[in-house]
């Protein structure tokens, strides 16, 4: 329990740092955007590599990604049935922000060092969620909200994938796994070095975007979309742990992964719809500091 503890104050106090060099003037949030090129390009998939290498292929990777696949689906459908009589940027705004969840970057960093052995089936989670950030979001909110995009042609939605480094390794590593080949030690070794700075590099980026300013109507539009989020994926995650017949190391994985914070993607899509680029910001930032809490209090009492 303490290592848990330890684990998510650490986190804390990276991004108040990062947010610190920030509110003095040492950087700034567009340095943000160096990290996150070196995280997802670098760090995030050596992490990958190393939690994937010679995994045992079996049908639980597969159940995750159709599950990751799902989660998305059904909780956007059900944000669908809210705010019907608001503006398409506020429609769009809560499809978004009930589907899609920020594991590269969020959960995988907190549970590196934690509990390594759940990688693979968070990966394999993410799979599904990364295939509906990429493509199957944007196109459900497009349906049912009678909008008509050149972007969405099926294959752009496929070639986007791949312009993902997580999502290509993720793929990779799979077929690798699924043919029995593993990455050699002297390889391995020295991609681990790069995978060890995925956690600070991660939170240091969050607390360099990190924003708590926000006007009161903005708050309160907020405060609305994370309620029904969080309302919706608290039972969620405590029927998969306690009704799947699953392992108990997948079945963790699986609360940590629906408790992840807003995807980055979709605070990117909410922008792209015609969002105000600070108050999606804000709701982002907002989730990653309730989805740490509530990711600390799942791991304290079922860990």
């Amino acid at each position: 329990m303490s290592s848990i503890f330890l684990q998510s104050f650490s986190f804390l106090l990276v991004v108040l740092t990062a947010y610190l060099f920030k509110k003095f003037g040492i950087l700034r949030s567009t340095d943000g955007t160096i990290l996150q090129k070196i995280v997802l390009n670098i760090t995030l998939p050596a992490t990958i590599i190393v939690g994937f290498n010679a995994v045992q292929v079996d049908i639980l990777l597969f159940i995750m990604i159709g599950l990751g696949l799902l989660c998305n689906i059904v909780l956007m459908l059900i944000g669908s049935l809210f705010w019907r009589q608001k503006t398409f940027p506020e429609r769009s705004m809560m499809m978004f922000s009930q589907g899609g969840f920020n594991i590269g970057n969020f959960t995988i960093p907190f549970v590196q060092g934690l509990f390594p052995a759940a990688i693979p089936f968070i990966g394999s989670f993410d799979m599904g969620n990364a295939l509906m950030l990429f493509g199957g979001s944007p196109m459900i909110v497009d349906h049912i909200l009678g909008q008509e995009r050149e972007e969405s042609s099926y294959l752009k939605r496929v070639f986007r994938l791949f312009r993902s480094p997580a999502f290509t390794t993720y793929t990779i590593m799979l077929v690798l796994a699924l043919i029995g080949i593993s990455v050699p030690t002297s390889i391995s070794s020295v991609v681990q070095l790069f995978a060890s700075g995925n956690a600070f590099l991660s939170m240091f980026m969050i607390g360099l975007y990190l924003e708590i300013e926000m006007d009161k109507r903005a708050l309160k539009k907020i405060a609305k979309v994370l309620s029904i989020r969080y309302t919706l994926v608290i039972p969620v995650a405590i029927g998969f742990y306690f009704l799947l017949p699953l392992p108990a190391l997948v079945r963790l994985s699986l609360v940590l992964v629906v408790l992840a914070p807003v995807g980055t993607v979709s605070t990117i899509n909410m922008i792209i719809y015609g969002n105000e680029r600070s108050t999606s910001s804000f709701l982002s930032s907002i989730s990653m500091i309730i989805s740490l809490l509530l990711m600390t209090i799942a791991l304290t009492l079922l860990a």
